[in-house]
C-alpha cells in the first residue's frame, strides 16, 4: 500500500473490512455445520462447508495481503499467497457449481439422499482436486507475482511484454522482457 495515496488507502481499508466480515461469517457457517451430525450427514451442507472453508482461507490471506507483497514480503511469500488464492478461488467456484448441480438434481429431478450419495464423491472431490492442480501448475510455471493489490497470476515486472503479445505481432521485441510469469 502506498502511504498517502487516498485510492490505495481506501482500497486497503475496504478490502480488510469486507474480508474480515467474510471470514467471520464463513467461520460461523463452518462452526454451525461441523457442530451438528445432522448437518454433516447432508450433501448440501458438506458442499456449503467446502465453500466456507475456501472462502475463509482466501479472506484471511487477503486481510494480510500487504505482508505477502513486496516490499514487506518477497517472492516466496508472494508465491504462497498466490497459491492459496488460486486454490481457494478455483475450488470455491467449483464448489458453488457442485452446489447448484445438487440443487437442480434435488429440486428439479427429485433426487433423494441415497441417489445423491452416488454423485457426492465427485461433487466434493473435483473442486479441491482441480483447485490444487491449477495452483500447483501456476507455482511450477513461476506465474505468481505482484498483481495490483495482491500476489496472483501476473507477469513480472508488471510492464513487461509477454510472449503472447510478441507472437501476435504487437511488439518490436523478438523475445520477452518478462522475468517471471510469462
Amino acid at each position: 500500500m502506498t502511504t498517502g495515496d487516498p485510492y490505495n488507502l481506501a482500497r486497503s481499508i475496504l478490502q480488510k473490512l469486507s474480508c474480515s466480515i467474510s471470514l467471520l461469517c464463513s467461520l460461523m457457517i463452518i462452526s454451525s455445520i461441523t457442530s451438528s451430525k445432522i448437518n454433516l450427514s447432508k450433501t448440501q451442507q458438506r458442499l456449503l462447508l467446502g465453500i466456507s472453508c475456501c472462502d475463509s482461507i482466501t479472506s484471511a490471506i487477503w486481510i494480510f495481503t500487504d505482508l505477502f507483497m513486496p516490499p514487506s514480503g518477497n517472492i516466496h511469500t508472494c508465491n504462497a499467497q498466490g497459491f492459496i488464492i488460486q486454490f481457494g478461488n478455483i475450488s470455491n467456484v467449483l464448489y458453488m457449481v457442485a452446489l447448484q448441480i445438487q440443487y437442480v438434481l434435488t429440486i428439479k429431478y427429485g433426487w433423494n439422499d441415497t441417489k445423491m450419495k452416488k454423485l457426492e464423491g465427485a461433487l466434493l472431490g473435483v473442486p479441491p482436486a482441480f483447485g490444487s492442480g491449477t495452483a500447483i501448475t501456476a507455482l511450477v510455471l513461476d506465474l505468481y507475482n505482484p498483481a495490483d493489490w495482491d500476489c496472483w497470476i501476473a507477469p513480472y515486472p508488471g510492464d513487461c511484454t509477454s510472449t503472447f503479445e510478441i507472437n501476435k505481432g504487437n511488439s518490436d521485441l523478438e523475445e520477452t522482457d518478462c522475468i517471471r510469469g510469462d
